[in-house]
């Protein structure tokens, strides 16, 4: 009975936490671009509708790597994950920010002891397949990459079409608990980091 009861404590602040993530990052998205009216009723709709949602791998998905050896990203590991997808659109050196994702995987590595993982699924037209490899390579960027040239996981799941959007912070179960890229700004990194549902369950 008392364990029972604690555990009901327990979810109930597990609930609250994430009420309170998605409050958040609703209010930095907003006021952290000076949206429009408008705009800020997308991003309030586009956080109510992903957060929580279950984000779908295909079965078979190509990883490349600037290295010799290429170990992809465990995608149903027990570990928290960053999700990052690049449309057709974005595959550019500017749009990638692959300098940003690099000094945010170290520090990562420094703060969570590797338990964070980055999943980083590009999805360039054919014509770009050699560009994205060149840029990944003069930018000494040696993590793993799932190339998705059939852009079958925006198939399945329907990424919304802004990039600010197309970045999740996952839980063990690829549930969506935050939406927003770290690279475009470091407050979401710093959301991400100082909201006690995912801190707590990291360290």
């Amino acid at each position: 009975m008392i364990e029972d009861r604690q555990q009901g404590i327990d979810n109930e602040r597990s609930e609250t936490g994430l009420y309170i993530l998605f409050l958040a990052c609703v209010i930095f998205l907003i006021f952290s671009s000076c949206l429009k009216d408008k705009r800020r009723d997308d991003v309030v709709k586009i956080v109510r509708e992903w957060t929580g949602k279950e984000i779908k791998f295909p079965k078979e998905l190509f990883c490349i790597s600037m290295q010799k050896d290429t170990t992809c990203v465990d995608l149903y590991s027990e570990n928290f994950k960053i999700l990052l997808y690049v449309d057709s659109l974005g595959c550019t050196s500017c749009r990638l920010k692959l300098s940003e994702w690099k000094k945010i995987i170290r520090e990562s590595d420094s703060l969570f002891i590797r338990n964070l993982e980055f999943v980083f699924v590009f999805q360039p037209k054919k014509r770009d397949e050699m560009e994205v490899q060149f840029i990944l390579l003069s930018e000494e960027f040696f993590h793993p990459v799932i190339i998705d040239k059939g852009n079958e996981i925006d198939k399945i799941n329907k990424f919304p079409s802004n990039p600010e959007h197309q970045c999740f912070l996952l839980d063990k179960d690829n549930k969506v608990i935050m939406v927003g890229n770290p690279s475009f700004s470091s407050g979401i990194w710093t959301l991400i980091y100082n909201t006690k549902p995912f801190n707590q369950q990291m360290l």
